[in-house]
């Protein structure tokens, strides 16, 4: 159990250090960022940019506390509070008819919605483990080969999880692009 346990903690360590890099990479980076975040029409606009200093540093405390071993319950609870508040920020957004473009990486700019919610659940998930496994199970020495078997899972799964808007697009429906002279399937010519 303890080592899914790392498993999901360097999942979230390496989504959470994406979203960081991802932000700040460049002016135009936190510019979009910032301007999603006014797009989610939540805040005054004195609040934004403000807003999008202090998500940004939560999201880079989220990486430190996990990386540091007598830390890593404090990273798990600032990962739950920062991805419930994120996900009811999306909600209370769309529920006003907003749908702000998602800055989560910084690139992209698909409009948020309930994928980013089921997405940000998941996460909480994985975080509400982790913390639990810590709180209920004494620790144990963690062994290098568990610890590299734990990185080669979260790789593969942060990847999915950064790459999420790119995979749902790639899977979603599109629109059938019939010719009008085409017969509908099921009907005979006549």
């Amino acid at each position: 159990m303890r080592y899914v346990e790392v498993a999901g903690r360097l999942t979230l360590a390496l989504v959470f250090l994406a979203a960081v890099v991802g932000k700040v990479r460049g002016r135009a980076a936190f510019a979009e960022f910032t301007r999603s975040v006014d797009q989610f029409g939540l805040l005054p606009r004195a609040w934004v940019a403000a807003v999008a200093y202090l998500a940004v540093a939560a999201e880079a405390a989220v990486v430190g506390l996990l990386a540091v071993p007598a830390t890593v319950p404090a990273g798990y609870a600032v990962a739950i509070g920062l991805l419930g508040l994120l996900s009811a920020a999306i909600v209370a957004a769309v529920r006003r008819g907003r749908r702000p473009a998602c800055r989560c990486f910084g690139a992209g700019g698909a409009p948020l919605g309930a994928r980013h919610v089921l997405r940000n659940v998941v996460l909480l998930a994985v975080a509400g483990f982790g913390w639990a496994v810590l709180a209920l199970a004494p620790p144990e020495p963690l062994r290098p080969a568990g610890l590299l078997l734990g990185l080669a899972a979260a790789v593969p799964l942060a990847a999915l999880v950064i790459r999420f808007d790119d995979l749902a697009a790639l899977f979603a429906p599109t629109p059938s692009r019939r010719s009008p002279a085409a017969p509908v399937a099921g009907r005979r010519r006549g």
